[in-house]
């Protein structure tokens, strides 16, 4: 990545930022070096890109599998491992259990879905990032990874379809 260049172009638009991004992918620049940043939250359809692949519903699904697992222990292993017998009760009753094993479930569902998705998005973010503060007020922001043979193409393409600003950006601690 040392040896790509970064061009930002801001729109205050949607439809000619969607037409620059076709245009982008017309001259070789792929999806994943595309990065569109906004402070309204457009849906990848709403901008002709691929829906992005996430891998928190199976993080939170481990997390489940794992929470069933610790609560089978503590309500159904423990239990067996220290046995207290009470008046005629069977050591494991069903219906604690049941009521146990759900809430373990769900809090290491809900934990574990929460630090997955504080993972899956690099929070918090220790190294500067790209940012033009413009887009705080509804502009949206290309943000292409290029080599360095590329970046007039680019640079023209966002002219083209009317970017108000076009910029190599810098890094900003957010």
């Amino acid at each position: 990545m040392a040896d790509q260049a970064v061009v930002m172009g801001s729109f205050t638009d949607i439809e000619p930022s969607v037409d620059a991004l076709d245009d982008l992918r017309a001259l070789g620049i792929p999806d994943a070096d595309i990065t569109v940043m906004s402070s309204l939250p457009y849906s990848p359809g709403v901008l002709g890109r691929p829906h992005p692949k996430s891998r928190l519903p199976m993080i939170s699904l481990v997390s489940a599998v794992v929470g069933l697992v610790a609560g089978l222990f503590f309500t159904a292993i423990t239990p067996y491992l220290y046995i207290v017998r009470v008046g005629g009760q069977p050591i494991v009753p069903v219906p604690p259990t049941l009521l146990l094993l759900y809430e373990f479930i769900m809090l290491l569902l809900i934990v574990g879905t929460f630090g997955g998705f504080l993972f899956l998005n690099h929070f918090p973010s220790d190294k500067p990032q790209y940012y033009d503060p413009k887009l705080s007020d509804g502009r949206i922001g290309i943000l292409v990874h290029c080599a360095p043979e590329k970046v007039t193409e680019a640079m023209a393409v966002f002219q083209t379809h009317g970017a108000e600003d076009v910029h190599e950006p810098e890094r900003r601690e957010l």
